[in-house]
């Protein structure tokens, strides 16, 4: 490597797929590389903590771009598909997100009505859909026609089924 190599690097951009600094030596790694060492700690971790630590300084010293997310996203991808069993960090942060969850809403029953809500406003166009509650009527074969099959021909004015019926039909935009 010459010395002006760096210089040129700055002024003209090096290849992040290719290069990297790790312990002040530059190396030439391919992204599947780089990412091959961060599926691997993933599924070794111990803690999060340590997980954390590790990812951290992988992504300081390889850089983070657009074909190593790719490529970390593949390999965990691969490995979800071939079975591989998390590491005990993974477990341990999907535990401290569930504990975190249920403190804030015990704290905060205003905000998570206020959550849910919102998330029942987004869903529910979907859910309209799902149950067969179509634009133009209630959707052949679905549970909202055999709903109306039950009313036998004659559906009260304030029904449940009318009012899902009426958001159905208006809701077909979002």
């Amino acid at each position: 490597m010459s010395l002006l190599q760096p210089i040129l690097d700055c002024i003209f951009g090096a290849s992040p797929s290719t290069t990297t600094i790790t312990n002040n030596t530059t190396a030439s790694r391919s992204p599947e590389s780089i990412a091959s060492d961060i599926v691997t700690k993933i599924l070794s971790a111990d803690s999060p903590y340590t997980l954390h630590k590790e990812l951290q300084d992988e992504v300081s010293t390889t850089g983070w771009t657009e074909a190593v997310a790719k490529a970390t996203l593949q390999g965990l991808d691969n490995a979800i598909k071939a079975g591989a069993k998390m590491a005990k960090a993974a477990a341990d942060a999907l535990g401290q997100a569930k504990d975190a969850a249920l403190e804030f809403s015990t704290e905060h029953p205003y905000y998570t009505t206020l959550i849910a809500l919102g998330v029942l406003a987004v869903l529910m166009p979907w859910m309209l859909e799902v149950l067969g509650f179509g634009e133009l009527g209630p959707i052949e074969g679905s549970f909202a026609a055999w709903w109306q099959r039950k009313y036998a021909g004659e559906i009260p004015k304030r029904a449940l089924f009318t009012y899902f019926q009426r958001l159905g039909m208006k809701w077909h935009w979002l």
